[in-house]
Formats: structure tokens, C-alpha cells, sequence
């Protein structure tokens, strides 16, 4: 298990992207794509097709993320647990 942290813009922000990275009762994430990314804001697309704007503090984060959410789509990388501590979220992936 990797435990990866990923600065947000404030605790709103951490909150929200722990939320949007919340395993299912079936193990499974809601994430479906990444609709885009504009300068530090990445939008997540969810599997209900509505899309989430997640804020994060520089384009660093927001690569990170991208290429994260990119292995989960793809079955690389599975999501244990999301959690946020200020405005610090952090992703358990295995």
C-alpha cells in the first residue's frame, strides 16, 4: 500500500477531493475520467456523468493527480481509503 498527499487550495477543496476519491461498498471508485484541467483545478467526471471541479495549490498536484486518476481508470492502481487532514488529502492506493 502507497499512501499519496496531495496539497489542495484550502480544506473545502481536501474535503471534496477525499469525497470524490471514496471507495463503494463494492470496491470500486466513482471516478470515470478527467473532463479537463485549467492552470491548478483538475474537473473530475464521475460514472453519473456529472462533473466535480476539484481546486488543488499548484500544477504539480494537479499532474499528480491526473496521472493517478489515470492509472485508476485504467485498473493500474486501485483506491483503498481517501481521507483529508487541513487542507491535505490523502489517496491509500495498492
Amino acid at each position: 500500500m502507497k499512501s499519496l498527499r496531495f496539497a489542495c487550495d484550502d480544506r473545502y477543496e481536501a474535503e471534496k477531493l477525499a469525497s470524490l476519491m471514496s471507495v463503494q461498498k463494492d470496491g470500486s471508485v466513482y471516478v470515470e475520467s478527467v473532463a479537463a484541467i485549467i492552470d491548478n483545478e483538475i474537473v473530475i467526471k464521475l460514472k453519473d456523468k456529472s462533473s466535480h471541479a476539484v481546486v488543488l495549490k499548484d500544477n504539480e498536484n494537479v499532474k499528480a493527480l491526473d496521472e493517478l486518476l489515470q492509472e485508476v481508470v485504467s485498473g493500474k492502481t486501485m483506491i483503498i481509503s481517501s481521507n483529508f487532514e487541513g487542507s491535505m488529502a490523502e489517496i491509500d492506493v495498492r
